[in-house]
């Protein structure tokens, strides 16, 4: 039997997380609807991929899972002890010194030299961006369990939400665009996908456990994943174009870190959500990444494939994307991989590492070899030497991204030889070496002035809604 709560626009609205003033202002640039059933049957609840891109069976990227285990995340260099693990206490001291974990300790520095890019207002703006971002401020909202505001269907004496796994994947696809998602992917777990969560949170350390529990439980040890939550749901969140070409100044860092933040915002409401209907939602103890791999999860979803960036690269938007997942009870209806050319193009282009300026990304074709204990085996990946894109983030005061911004997929253009020429690289490699040079000849991934960012009439969030949308 199926449970179709019917509600009003209000009412909607706030198990949707949002209220009052909000929900106003969302209504003006989004459908109403007044049911859950007008949800999943409004056109954003389709899964919509461009006409190159098909989907398979198997992801373009290869995958031992027998090689492959759990990981512990607290292994990954973007945590500080094992960061100071792959180069040494000693240097891991002195840039710390002059860098802190992401470079924030020469902010101060770089500010005072007042140089094109890293003059106080571009800091400011870029730390504005940011506050969710930082592990210790995000912890406050309690993101594993969180914000369990919204009143479950128990508290309203109602029944919980039933539908079909393929209805349910519609209403979370709409929800989540709806709340500011890109795109939207979901994958069931089985006994291979579960390997892509991490044994240890990457920030606290706390082991990740999978049992047979009711409720989900986090204590001052551990987050217990109720078996029974079967499904991850993989959503992206953009950035914007005219920051990444501002690479690597904090007009940069800016859209990295209000991605981060819109996403740990979204995953909240999605949270919210998911209550109101009866289910449980599971989320990120901190939001870059700490419950489980973005990227495994992101391919496996169907929202990209893996580059030579060692990241996710989409369909729509390229690398320019931020990656999340949660964990649900909810049934759902899995998305398959996609192959849109990108991961064979890669082989070719070489560009991302060519422009690397630690020389950190792979020029080599892709190998099952690992670069060091950071990295998890058991996927034939073009792996990074990360420790070194790190020690240049600390060095320089602030991040990098330079190889997002000349990738030739971070293009944003919807025209007819654009969409043509990623068709070509979906159906025919052989074009790729050429198709490379068209990239370098029209001028494409080349940085700009980052002082010209302030004279832009940028749209919302620094990217235009029409452009694939």
């Amino acid at each position: 039997m199926k449970h179709h709560s019917t509600m009003n626009r209000r009412t909607f609205m706030k198990v949707l997380g949002l209220s009052g003033a909000t929900a106003g202002a969302a209504t003006l640039a989004t459908p109403v609807f007044h049911d859950l059933d007008e949800v999943m049957a409004s056109p954003i609840a389709e899964r919509k991929l461009p006409f190159w891109v098909k989907e398979v069976d198997k992801p373009t990227v290869e995958i031992d899972w027998k090689r492959m285990q759990r990981f512990d995340g607290t292994q990954t260099v973007f945590n500080p002890p094992s960061f100071g693990k792959a180069i040494g206490k000693e240097e891991e001291e002195r840039l710390r010194k002059i860098g802190g974990l992401f470079g924030e300790a020469g902010y101060g520095r770089v500010v005072k030299e007042n140089k094109p890019g890293n003059r106080h207002r571009d800091l400011a703006m870029s730390l504005g961006a940011r506050f969710f971002q930082h592990p210790d401020r995000y912890a406050k909202w309690k993101p594993f369990l969180g914000p369990q505001q919204a009143p479950t269907p128990q508290q309203l004496g109602i029944p919980k939400y039933e539908g079909k796994p393929e209805e349910n994947s519609r209403m979370v696809r709409a929800a989540l665009k709806f709340y500011g998602a890109a795109t939207v992917g979901m994958v069931e777990l089985d006994e291979n996908t579960r390997k892509l969560f991490y044994s240890h949170d990457a920030f606290d350390k706390k082991q990740v456990i999978f049992s047979d529990v009711d409720e989900p439980q986090e204590t001052d040890t551990q987050r217990v994943i109720p078996n029974r939550a079967k499904w991850v749901i993989v959503f992206s969140v953009r950035m914007a174009p005219a920051n990444i070409a501002r690479a690597p100044y904090p007009a940069s860092q800016a859209t990295v870190g209000l991605a981060y933040s819109e996403g740990a915002i979204i995953a909240n409401r999605l949270q919210e959500f998911l209550r109101a209907l009866g289910y449980h939602c599971m989320a990120e103890s901190n939001i870059m990444g700490s419950l489980a791999n973005s990227g495994g999860f992101g391919v496996m979803a169907g929202i990209g494939e893996l580059s030579r960036l060692n990241r996710l690269i989409t369909p729509e938007y390229g690398p320019i994307v931020r990656v999340f997942k949660v964990v649900t009870d909810l049934p759902l209806a899995p998305t398959k991989p996609i192959d849109a050319g990108m991961r064979e193009f890669c082989r070719t282009c070489k560009k991302c590492a060519e422009a690397c300026p630690t020389k950190t990304l792979s020029m080599n074709d892709p190998s099952w070899d690992v670069k060091g204990f950071w990295n998890n085996p058991g996927v034939k990946a073009y792996y990074e030497d990360a420790p070194k894109c790190l020690v240049y983030w600390r060095q320089s005061g602030g991040s990098c991204i330079i190889c997002f911004a000349v990738c030739p997929f971070t293009k944003q253009d919807k025209t007819f030889m654009h969409a043509f020429i990623q068709k070509t690289i979906a159906t025919t490699p052989a074009f790729n070496s050429a198709l490379r040079q068209m990239d370098d000849v029209f001028g494409y991934g080349k940085l700009k002035d980052p002082e010209s960012w302030w004279d832009l009439d940028l749209p919302p969030f620094g990217y235009d809604t029409t452009t694939r949308s």
